[in-house]
């Protein structure tokens, strides 16, 4: 996001593909990101470590929006009538949105999300983690498309510490990740409850987007997608034990009636 697309269209986008995380898009898979999913914050970040695509000591300080995309796959979706939000974990490369129907017919605007053998060492356990307790916890605020501006920037800033951060707790203020602007005390809030443990009911899929026109070091943007954690299925072992509960009632019941 060090580019004039950063400073014109916010922050970058996150969509990511790890293993580590949740299920991924088919490789290749057209992503379109078409602007911000609802209002967005005003934001400073600075970060000084390592660039986790190759490895190198980066340093960088940027000022942009902040906030989710309004995200569709133009594979699965062509007519573009499921919406769903997304989340930068990138802060390294740049994007441009598609800002009309015109726009789609320019490579530079459309991403092809695939899986990547490298992301799942980038992202710690921790991480993926504390990204769905993140969303478990305050989803309700962000997930609306009228939600405000500083919820959408605590969010993502939320996201970006718990990615970029390694050198240790959750801190805007201090560490490799640091940030100001809107939503920063109430991204302090969310990370601070991090620290206490709690059940996550989302897993974060990270999706690896490279676009058609590469950006940067050859990558347009990782992102963030958020899904429900299905319900746990029965083991067949549990419904032969239910089975024979219920044999067992049957024939406590037939007994009791021959008594009678």
């Amino acid at each position: 996001m060090r580019s004039n697309n950063f400073r014109r269209h916010g922050l970058a986008i996150a969509l990511a593909g790890a293993a580590l995380f949740a299920a991924q898009p088919a490789a290749a898979d057209t992503i379109q990101l078409n602007g911000f999913w609802a209002a967005s914050g005003s934001v400073n970040i600075n970060f000084s470590g390592i660039d986790w695509h190759d490895g190198a000591f980066t340093s960088l300080s940027e000022s942009g929006g902040s906030g989710g995309f309004r995200t569709y796959n133009l594979t699965t979706d062509p007519g573009k009538t499921n919406a769903f939000q997304s989340w930068c974990v990138d802060i390294f490369h740049s994007f441009s949105f598609v800002i009309n129907a015109l726009d789609v017919l320019k490579p530079a605007n459309i991403a092809l999300a695939g899986s990547s053998a490298t992301l799942p060492t980038v992202f710690s356990q921790k991480a993926a983690a504390d990204l769905g307790r993140l969303y478990t916890n305050h989803h309700a605020a962000i997930d609306l498309t009228t939600s405000s501006g500083t919820n959408q920037a605590a969010f993502q800033l939320a996201v970006w510490e718990i990615v970029n951060e390694r050198s240790g707790a959750y801190s805007l203020t201090g560490g490799d990740f640091r940030a100001s602007g809107t939503g920063s005390s109430t991204a302090t809030t969310w990370l601070n409850e991090l620290s206490t443990a709690s059940v996550s009911q989302y897993d974060a899929s990270i999706w690896t987007v490279q676009s058609v026109i590469t950006s940067g070091k050859g990558y347009a943007q990782d992102v963030a997608v958020f899904s429900k954690i299905p319900p746990p299925v029965p083991e067949p072992e549990i419904y032969a034990m239910l089975l024979a509960g219920i044999g067992l009632l049957g024939v406590t019941a037939r007994r009791r009636s021959r008594k009678d």
